[in-house]
């Protein structure tokens, strides 16, 4: 080979290095999950419309009930979005242990009453993974770290920001079967919220080889609470907390366990409640 071809090909390769090193790097795959988790929540708080305050105990709609929620998200790189939604409602039936007024019939002590109460939501969730300090890019806009290699276990720290919106809509019933006098009262609800929140994975096979990975993931979101109806109202507040540790068996199947808490203080024409419902949930997560 003539000195002239050489010095061809080295300029050729040269050249293919440097496009190498200016080369955008590919996206991050796009990804599906879906989840669906069994919870076990229990309504706390008070019923507060038209100037009452009723613990939720005197009228009998405080029990655990099994109830089902879930979600649906797409994720690429450092953001997610999800739609998210949740159904509660529970049932009651006593002698009332103290006289109360609701929804404008009042209870007198030992009238025997039925209630009911059902609270559902739906919505969707945007998160943005802003701070990963050990990835090879700790933030989106950062550098390439030179040198970076993968930590132990292929630990990953993650701090993330959420924004959220959803509808809640609530419904409560009381019959005083003793007087024959009953109500009805149904509000919905628009809520705004914010959070912020942490998330640790590592992999466990060498020491644990049933799972793959697992994963701790908090969150707490607040914001506001907007009655959708019309009529006498006002705006309050909402909140959200999760809690969970997610164990991988496989890259598209994981179990969780943790805690959830959905929170709402707001005064609407027929129904307000400040008060949460909040238990301990389980779910299976698949991802494609």
């Amino acid at each position: 080979m003539d000195a002239g071809t050489l010095a061809l090909a080295a300029a050729i390769s040269a050249s293919d290095a440097q496009a190498a090193a200016n080369a955008v790097p590919e996206p991050a795959p796009f990804k599906l999950d879906v989840s669906a988790d069994f919870w076990l929540p229990r309504l706390e708080g008070h019923f507060t419309d038209n100037g009452a305050d009723v613990d939720v105990r005197t009228v009998d709609v405080h029990d655990s009930t099994p109830s089902f929620g879930g979600t649906l998200g797409f994720r690429s790189d450092r953001i997610a979005f999800s739609v998210r939604g949740f159904a509660f409602s529970t049932t009651g039936a006593t002698d009332a242990s103290e006289a109360f007024t609701l929804g404008g019939i009042t209870v007198n002590q030992g009238d025997a009453f039925h209630s009911s109460f059902s609270w559902w939501g739906f919505g969707g969730e945007l998160l943005y993974d802003f701070y990963r300090p050990n990835a090879e890019r700790p933030m989106m806009w950062s550098d390439a770290r030179e040198g970076w290699k993968a930590p132990a276990n292929n630990t990953d720290f993650s701090v993330f920001t959420t924004v959220s919106a959803d509808i809640q809509s609530m419904a409560r019933d009381i019959v005083d079967t003793t007087t024959s006098d009953s109500t009805t009262a149904n509000e919905a609800f628009l809520t705004l919220e914010l959070g912020i929140g942490v998330r640790v994975g590592f992999d466990t096979r060498e020491s644990f080889p049933l799972v793959r990975r697992m994963e701790i993931c908090g969150k707490a979101q607040a914001g506001l609470a907007m009655p959708m109806g019309s009529g006498d109202s006002s705006m309050g507040t909402a909140s959200h907390i999760e809690a969970d540790a997610t164990a991988w068996f496989s890259p598209q199947c994981a179990a969780y366990f943790g805690y959830r808490l959905i929170g709402l203080s707001a005064d609407a024409e027929e129904l307000s409640l400040t008060g949460s419902l909040q238990g301990l949930r389980a779910g299976i997560k698949l991802e494609f």
